[in-house]
């Protein structure tokens, strides 16, 4: 079953970093850029966006901020909520997701396990903006249940669900407005596999510390 948690958002300025970085309102996202996409149909497709470009390369020329908002944040408050007090294994950079109006923000309904991810990891989405109605994630709350319902989250929230055994996607958005979330997957230490050949379908990366992930020492 999913579970919804407040964070200081004075403390972890995901909002305004991200907003910070568009210099623009990320609601009205899909008006800034006068880009037409195609239906994000498949994985790698739906990130592979100038919004997408934008925040990686961010991250790949040193977002300084973020990355020390992103990992106080695991550090301080995602080892709380999953009862970690040693070695917390998280994904090094989260996940980017921009759904706009008329398109899914992830191409196909899924378990992250179906797409090569390990046993052992715990999914959770942040709010950058508004999450409603179409144009947030949907899943099912239990391994096979089919009880799909919508996560619904405003800024400053955080939803953990099982996306590692649980279907999840996302419809169409109807709502005219771009939602942008970020998503990022943690572990127990104990339930690492260092010796997990298989990776991630969308960059090819192998799920092992030092590519997909990272580890902090509390």
């Amino acid at each position: 079953m999913e579970q919804y948690y407040n964070y200081d958002r004075e403390k972890y300025p995901f909002v305004k970093l991200v907003t910070n970085l568009f210099d623009c309102n990320l609601q009205e996202l899909h008006r800034s850029k006068e880009v037409k996409y195609d239906f994000f149909d498949r994985p790698g497709k739906d990130s592979d966006t100038i919004f997408h470009q934008t925040f990686y390369d961010a991250m790949r020329a040193g977002w300084l901020d973020f990355e020390e908002t992103y990992k106080n944040f695991i550090r301080d408050e995602i080892s709380q909520i999953i009862g970690i007090d040693d070695k917390i294994v998280f994904q090094k950079w989260p996940s980017f997701r921009v759904h706009l109006p008329g398109n899914v923000a992830v191409g196909g309904w899924h378990r992250d396990f179906d797409y090569n991810h390990p046993e052992g990891e715990i999914n959770f989405i942040l709010a950058i903006t508004p999450m409603f109605e179409s144009n947030t994630t949907i899943s099912e709350s239990e391994p096979g249940k089919m009880d799909f319902r919508q996560f619904t989250l405003n800024p400053g929230q955080i939803v953990k669900f099982n996306g590692n055994k649980c279907i999840h996607g996302n419809l169409p958005n109807t709502t005219g407005k771009t939602r942008v979330s970020l998503d990022f997957r943690v572990m127990k230490y104990e339930n690492y596999n260092n010796s997990h050949l298989l990776t991630s379908l969308s960059k090819n990366n192998k799920f092992l510390i030092g590519d997909y992930y990272d580890i902090i020492t509390q």
